[in-house]
């Protein structure tokens, strides 16, 4: 009798920078928000597609009846869970509106399951970003047990008690940017491993099950001072690396072999890694306009500074598919713990990395996700 291979859950990252949210109008004038760089962006170099043009338009995410739509094309797709990008800077809150406005009012969001990536790194403006000078800075990341309470009892508050917060074996997924970060500013892994069992603590007392923490990384190393400190799974944002031509562009085919090569590194440590698929990498549109291409190293560091960086080129949603089977087969031979499969990204439009309609492509990257994985 043939064995019936799991499917793993296909969980796609949303990053809520496609509506006005108070800050931004404080920042960068009233009812800004990101679309104006998609908008306004430029070719750089001959066939290089910008600007982009979504299919819906710019709509506004923080609505909920945009929302609905969105949310009925994911799960039609394949898609089980969103991935919220959340941002908070103790106690200061912000782009929450696209979760708590739009997808948490959508009539039909029980149709997904969500969870949220405390993206904990510095905010500042890259909007663009200035190249060869330092950032404006506008809200500094920084961690302490009290405010680590608080951002779990404004989760628990919020989100947790949903009944279609995502869970994995009775647990929370909860994941962090910068685990490595997270973990040094709460006084090491003893200590956090503490901290933690304090919060399941907390939570408990709440009626709500433990966390799953989840840590973003790239490499491999951080694996065992994660695990000490009380992670239970690990992944990555996006994989955009692979050998980069002269002129600053890396072909898909080789982004392609990098995502195998950490999946190989990632699956040997003492951590569940879910293997990640990103659709593309085009970061141009935060970049200033009369930068010539190819970018030229930073004055201030000597390297190639973000998002004055390399192009991903021949990404296309058949290569994109085949990349999705390589991960399907990765988790079914190989990765048999790896519960999920992370996808970079629903709508990274400015990264150039989305799922949602293009002018160009449509539907086909959704499709992709679909004839790989099929749906529940």
């Amino acid at each position: 009798m043939k064995t019936r291979v799991r499917r793993p859950e296909i969980m796609a990252i949303y990053c809520p920078l496609w509506h006005n949210y108070p800050h931004a109008s404080s920042w960068k004038g009233y009812g800004w928000c990101e679309w104006e760089l998609v908008k306004s962006a430029v070719p750089r170099f001959p066939g290089h597609y910008q600007p982009l043009q979504p299919s819906w338009g710019f709509f506004d995410e923080s609505d909920p009846a945009w929302a609905e739509r969105e949310i009925q094309l994911a799960s039609e797709h394949g898609i089980d869970v969103m991935l919220f990008d959340w941002y908070w800077y103790s106690g200061v809150r912000i782009m929450e509106e696209a979760l708590e406005n739009g997808f948490l009012r959508a009539r039909n969001n029980k149709r997904l399951q969500f969870a949220l990536m405390w993206a904990n790194h510095d905010w500042a403006d890259y909007f663009p970003a200035p190249f060869g000078k330092p950032w404006n800075m506008w809200l500094p990341s920084r961690h302490c047990p009290q405010d680590l309470e608080q951002v779990i009892d404004y989760c628990a508050d919020h989100y947790f008690k949903r009944s279609n917060y995502w869970k994995v074996k009775n647990r929370l997924f909860f994941s962090i940017f910068q685990p490595v970060k997270f973990v040094d500013e709460l006084g090491g892994a003893s200590k956090v491993k503490r901290l933690l069992a304090k919060i399941d603590r907390r939570l408990r007392s709440k009626d709500l099950p433990p966390i799953h923490w989840n840590a973003m990384l790239w490499v491999p190393e951080p694996v065992a001072m994660l695990k000490e400190a009380g992670f239970h799974s690990t992944t990555s944002y996006n994989i955009v690396s692979g050998a980069v031509s002269p002129d600053l562009l890396v072909n898909y085919e080789s982004v392609m072999e990098s995502h195998q090569t950490l999946w190989h590194k990632m699956k040997k440590t003492s951590l569940p890694y879910l293997p990640t698929v990103t659709v593309g990498w085009d970061v141009t549109p935060r970049c200033e306009k009369d930068i010539k291409w190819p970018f030229p190293p930073s004055p201030l560091t000597g390297n190639l500074d973000y998002p004055y960086v390399h192009v991903v080129c021949g990404n296309t949603p058949e290569r994109f598919q085949e990349l999705c089977e390589n991960a399907k087969r990765h988790v079914e031979q190989e990765a048999p713990h790896a519960f999920a499969i992370t996808v970079n990204a629903w709508n990274e439009w400015t990264e150039g990395s989305y799922l949602l309609p293009e002018k160009r492509t449509d539907l086909a990257y959704l499709e992709a996700i679909q004839k790989t994985f099929g749906t529940r």
